[in-house]
């Protein structure tokens, strides 16, 4: 919540009473720049609050030995690869965003969907639960829309990809590969797909045996 006027005042009259500087003060924060000044400090601290956005993913999880599992080795590969690719650091913030909550449209879809999680079902209620999150985490508005289009699209193989985009899937393909080894068939077709020089890698030491 964003500190008003009001207690702006009461603190700093509250500091300088004893010094009769009240007056200065109050002509000073009456200035709508220095309310801003404030009030952009205090958001700095919590916008884009990754951390509680990890943490509630987690939660809602409930404990699921595979999903909550995979969240966190998607998330920590497509750091990674971000990191290695030189992104932006508001690409990187938007890449792991999406990490956190690629998939979390799954556990919705099982239960209002007869147990039915296909991608097509997770793509159709993907958007309004990766919102939910991204404003309770306080993400910026600009970021919101990006990463909602990174998280629907992380099962398009086949189309064209953006840079962050690749990235997301390189890291969701590299898990999966770890959590199910794939026949030579399916191998050869991921194998493909791939862009990046340490996503390559990576998936080359999953797949060694198996190509």
């Amino acid at each position: 919540r964003l500190p008003t006027m009001t207690s702006i005042c009461r603190k700093w009259r509250k500091k300088y009473a004893t010094q009769h500087k009240w007056g200065t003060i109050c002509f000073i924060l009456n200035n709508i720049k220095v309310l801003k000044f404030f009030q952009e400090r205090t958001l700095i601290k919590v916008i884009n609050n990754e951390t509680y956005l990890l943490y509630s993913a987690l939660c809602y999880e409930e404990g699921h030995c595979r999903r909550t599992q995979h969240i966190l080795k998607v998330y920590a590969l497509a750091k990674l690869l971000g990191e290695q690719e030189k992104i932006s650091t508001e690409d990187q913030q938007i890449l792991q965003a999406a990490a956190i909550l690629h998939d979390i449209a799954i556990k919705y879809c099982k239960k209002h969907y007869n147990g039915d999680a296909s991608q097509e079902k997770q793509k159709k209620e993907a958007s309004h639960l990766v919102q939910e999150f991204l404003q309770e985490a306080n993400y910026l508005p600009s970021y919101i829309p990006k990463i909602v289009d990174l998280v629907s699209k992380h099962h398009d193989y086949r189309k064209e990809k953006s840079k962050l985009l690749q990235i997301l899937i390189e890291a969701d393909l590299i898990v999966n590969c770890y959590e199910n080894q794939p026949d030579y068939k399916k191998s050869k077709f991921i194998k493909d797909i791939f862009q990046t020089t340490g996503g390559k890698k990576l998936l080359e030491l999953c797949l060694e045996e198996g190509i």
